[in-house]
């Protein structure tokens, strides 16, 4: 077993980490309910952020070594950008896609230490991937105005984020699918504030946000194993 394998204490039985997911689902669907409802306030500020800190107690359970704590520093960036984007203030989307940023490349970091480029599911993966992103390129600069900079410096990372979990050598299906949904998630908040507004698109950009963080906290670990 790698340093980056499953820990010890993730054995069948330990309740934290039996239990952790399920809370980490209560408190998603709590907060997802609540702002589809209008509730706003200092109190939604920490629970949008509560899933997240659930997951970075997961994993300090399920993960070992140099994945763990790169996936902690990833998760925390993450928490930073939901409270500074809930927030109001000044610049607060430029804030908010900052911490974002930080988190995709520390998670491009931790993937890439598993990478195989030279590998037909690799090739199969990314090209797909490098065509959708494009394409929303063409779509999304041309109307982010001002913030044309930051948001293909944005893009640039999270497609990055995707290709290094597209080259994982592991069982890295979970780990693919996540920073997929990932993609999507923040798509989502692109054509929603550049392009169009979408009907429920909090709902969806979180149900998308949450689903990915907990695919890729699953998949590392299923994929460093």
């Amino acid at each position: 077993m790698t340093s980056s394998a499953i820990s010890p204490d993730s054995r069948p039985g330990f309740l934290p980490r039996t239990a952790l997911p399920a809370v980490f689902a209560l408190l998603a669907a709590l907060y997802i309910y609540l702002d589809a409802a209008g509730v706003s306030g200092i109190g939604m500020v920490v629970l949008k952020a509560a899933p997240i800190a659930v997951l970075g107690a997961l994993a300090t359970l399920i993960l070992r070594g140099r994945t763990r704590t790169l996936t902690l520093v990833a998760l925390g960036f993450s928490a930073l950008g939901d409270v500074l984007l809930a927030l109001e203030f000044p610049l607060q989307f430029v804030a908010g896609l900052a911490a974002f940023l930080v988190a995709q490349l520390v998670y491009t970091a931790n993937f890439l230490r598993g990478a195989q480029w030279r590998s037909q599911r690799f090739a199969m993966r990314a090209l797909p991937l490098l065509l959708a992103a494009s394409l929303l390129a063409s779509q999304l600069l041309p109307a982010a105005g001002q913030l044309a900079a930051a948001v293909s410096f944005y893009l640039l990372a999270i497609t990055g984020m995707a290709l290094s979990a597209a080259a994982h050598r592991g069982r890295s299906g979970l780990l693919f699918a996540g920073a997929i949904i990932f993609m999507i998630s923040d798509t989502l908040i692109a054509v929603n504030r550049f392009l169009l507004p979408l009907p429920m698109a909090g709902t969806a950009i979180m149900v998308t946000y949450y689903g990915a963080q907990l695919a890729l906290l699953y998949g590392i670990g299923r994929a460093r194993a």
